[in-house]
């Protein structure tokens, strides 16, 4: 099973939140300077092509709005704001490589991720042999209750995009920052190379790899990016005859990177203790519905149905199929952890079985000596709904030489919830 082998294989389009269109108006007053556009980018990540958007309107990227950040390896539509000097320096389409760009009006506010209520795609799934387009089938069944059921419910994992900065698979660094090991959270954040670097990024983690501690070096040799300053701050150190200062280099580093260190890792700690809490719920499922089954003479030998499995990098993940998921599981909420954490039932057990396993507690989580970055605590849903659902017919994929097939999928989810998980649910 395949996705991606091309960009317009993944579509990606936000849904913008009624409220929010309500507010955009056709005329540029005092209070509305925002002019809000649709982007449609390919093979571009939302900054890059924000960047492009803004520098052929004559404004700043750093003062553009946007929900949030749309996969560089597809092809997506997002909404994105740029305050504009005059109405008519607001052009009505403008384009380049890889993306376009039309004007919707204007707003009072820039556009943020409170401005949508979601995503919709559309996705291509290649390379599919019989077997497994058969099971996408079986498994759409299992999750949504229904042959043809058009919502599906999946446990909320966060997808492997959130965890960018534990790619190079050597660890969270938010551990060794806990543990207040500074040098080595930098070494796993600039000098530690992955195998998807590219770029600036490819020289720059390979050049800090090679010559770890040569900072007067590497400050001369290295290429220009944010997370050089942190160089500069050690290769300074060297200069004034201090010792290298790893605290003040880690917290040099760009705010987005130290920030996403911390939630990767509060993230990775969610999707453990969902998978825990899949298990618990598909079990108690299963006892209850074999329970009744056998209190009803009418009825044959009932076997309930196996939990659905699925392997991650950065762990299994289980989703219990619809009919044995209790209604008020479908409420329930999981915080990411944070050091003023309550652990409270029901996912009480398996936080603290998680936390064990890490080797730290609840009050760990904070940074010493760093008000940022911080471990901030907000509620996710356990489980989440694939909305619109539907899964097209097999057909024979142009791109496989072995007689396979494809499969297209579409559902809308809510903002936060991934669509690489709904795959994985079906088998990918």
């Amino acid at each position: 099973m395949t996705i991606r082998r091309q960009p317009s294989d993944f579509r990606v389009i936000e849904l913008l939140d009624p409220a929010t269109r309500a507010r955009i108006g056709d005329a540029r007053t005092s209070d509305r300077v925002h002019a809000v556009y649709e982007l449609e980018k390919t093979s571009l990540t939302t900054p890059d092509a924000v960047g492009l958007l803004a520098k052929s309107l004559g404004s700043r990227a750093g003062q553009a709005g946007y929900a949030g950040l749309k996969d560089k390896h597809a092809s997506t539509l997002q909404h994105v704001s740029l305050p504009i000097a005059s109405a008519g320096a607001a052009k009505s389409r403008v384009e380049g490589v890889s993306w376009r760009a039309k004007f919707l009006g204007w707003m009072d506010a820039p556009i943020d991720a409170s401005g949508i209520v979601g995503n919709r795609f559309q996705i291509v799934v290649r390379d599919l042999t019989h077997e497994a387009a058969k099971q996408m089938t079986r498994r759409r069944e299992l999750l949504s209750g229904s042959a043809s059921g058009d919502t599906l419910v999946v446990v909320n994992y966060f997808g492997a995009q959130r965890f960018g900065s534990a790619r190079h698979g050597q660890g969270f660094l938010a551990l060794p920052l806990i543990r207040g090991d500074f040098e080595q959270a930098l070494k796993l954040a600039i000098g530690t190379p992955a195998r998807k670097d590219s770029g600036k990024t490819r020289e720059f983690t390979r050049g800090c790899a090679s010559q770890w501690g040569a900072w007067v070096a590497l400050a001369e040799q290295l290429p220009r990016c944010p997370e050089r300053r942190a160089v500069e701050s050690l290769a300074n150190d060297v200069r004034g005859g201090r010792m290298p200062d790893f605290r003040a280099a880690f917290a040099a580093l760009p705010a987005f990177t130290q920030q996403i260190s911390v939630e990767a890792f509060q993230s990775q700690l969610w999707n453990e203790m969902a998978r825990r809490l899949a298990e618990r719920i598909w079990k108690e499922g299963a006892e209850s519905a074999t329970a009744a089954a056998m209190r009803d003479p009418t009825r044959d030998r009932y076997k309930p149905p196996a939990a659905l499995t699925a392997e991650d990098d950065f762990g299994a993940m289980v989703f219990p199929p619809h009919a044995l998921i209790e209604a008020k599981w479908l409420e329930v909420k999981v915080p990411l952890l944070g050091p003023n954490t309550v652990a409270t039932a029901p996912w009480d057990v398996a936080c603290a079985e998680v936390l064990a396993e890490h080797g730290v507690a609840m009050a760990d989580l904070r940074i010493p000596g760093l008000r940022r970055p911080f471990f901030g605590e907000a509620d996710r849903a356990l489980f989440v709904q694939a909305a619109g659902f539907s899964l097209s017919s097999p057909e024979p994929d142009e791109f496989s030489k072995s007689g396979r097939v494809m499969r297209i999928a579409q559902f809308d989810l809510p903002r936060g919830a991934y669509a690489t998980v709904v795959l994985r649910a079906l088998g990918q």
